[in-house]
């Protein structure tokens, strides 16, 4: 009897060692082939985006004839393309204007820090402030801006071969899968775990694109209102890191309106950017995106900021965008099998599965 439970106890320290096992070198693989798998993850995401630009082309009729289904994933994959080129194309362009404005922003920063000096015991402080600001450089940042985004232009090039090789053999996808498992009940099982990640996610990546979008425009026009430099730059910012839950929006909020007190030397333009931009980001992203995505993630509130900081940790900004989707996979796959459905309970926003 005390034998059965020794070897019971020795049983489960060895599951459990070989999970955290398994777990390790799953991150461990993550970092290294990091340079291999975000290119192909992005391109993943950009491959549903374009199926439901696709799905959305389909109801086009000219003279009464729909176009054919190789046209329309033709122009909605140069449509997604030519607008990613265009958009790193104006991004490159402000930022080198910002760099040459840097000086100009700066002086104004030391007048408004001069303006204030009067009050009692600020003197010291303003003079630290004078003297750190002098001493730091923007131009490295800057410069290192502008690098890191020649290195994503070239990443882009290796996404459009992947999405291109994606979209030419989405087809055949169906029939792989069929080939690969000759078994009835495992096939319908793997065809039901496919099914419900394509939806999740291709929803996802459709509403959280478009609500970014929406988020941004409008927030475009809250800048061209309060007449701030770089609304286009600032709107893309808005808009990539709309896709970063919780903490993407309030980043999003604050840099913009904390650049326009370097462009006008007030305090109070910040509180009027911000309470403007905000607003809209809790209109957008509480209110309205949750009514058209629904609960088709079923992600809890703790999961996604769990999510967030691992892959952050270990893909930095870009695993921080992608922390939702890949979570959402990794949840559906986990409710499937009977070792790692607690995983997908835990992570639930109500602890209810589908059923098997």
């Amino acid at each position: 009897m005390g034998e059965n439970r020794l070897s019971g106890r020795s049983i489960t320290i060895e599951r459990v060692a070989a999970l955290f096992f398994l777990a390790g070198l799953c991150v461990l693989c993550l970092v290294y082939f990091s340079s291999f798998l975000q290119p192909l993850i992005l391109a993943i995401m950009l491959w549903y985006l374009i199926y439901e630009l696709r799905v959305a082309g389909g109801a086009i009729k000219i003279r009464g004839r729909q176009l054919p289904a190789w046209l329309i994933t033709l122009l909605a994959f140069s449509i997604v393309i030519l607008v990613i080129l265009g958009v790193i194309e104006i991004i490159t362009y402000n930022l080198q204007l910002i760099r040459q404005s840097t000086p100009l922003y700066l002086a104004n920063l030391r007048v408004m820090l001069n303006s204030i000096q009067e009050i009692p015991g600020f003197e010291i402080v303003q003079q630290r402030i004078v003297q750190r600001i002098e001493s730091f450089d923007f131009n490295p940042i800057l410069t290192g801006l502008l690098n890191g985004i020649s290195g994503m232009a070239g990443n882009i090039f290796l996404i459009i071969i992947y999405v291109a090789f994606l979209l030419a053999e989405q087809s055949l996808f169906a029939k792989k899968i069929r080939l690969l498992l000759s078994d009835q009940s495992r096939l319908g099982a793997v065809q039901r775990i496919v099914s419900q990640v394509n939806s999740a996610v291709r929803i996802y990546v459709y509403v959280k694109t478009l609500m970014s979008i929406l988020t941004a425009i409008l927030g475009y026009f809250i800048l061209l209102l309060f007449h701030v430099d770089f609304p286009v730059l600032w709107a893309f910012v808005i808009f990539l890191l709309n896709y970063i839950p919780y903490v993407g929006s309030l980043v999003a909020t604050l840099l913009p309106s904390a650049f326009a007190v370097f462009q006008f030397q007030s305090f109070s333009i910040f509180i009027w950017i911000f309470l403007s931009i905000q607003a809209v980001q809790i209109v957008v992203g509480n209110i309205l995106e949750p009514k058209v995505m629904g609960k088709t993630l079923n992600l809890s509130p703790l999961g996604v900021l769990l999510a967030l900081t691992f892959w952050g940790m270990i893909w930095g900004v870009m695993g921080m965008i992608l922390s939702v989707p890949i979570t959402s996979i990794l949840v559906i796959i986990a409710s499937r099998f009977p070792g790692t459905r607690f995983v997908a309970v835990l992570f639930s926003e109500t602890g209810e599965l589908p059923e098997q």
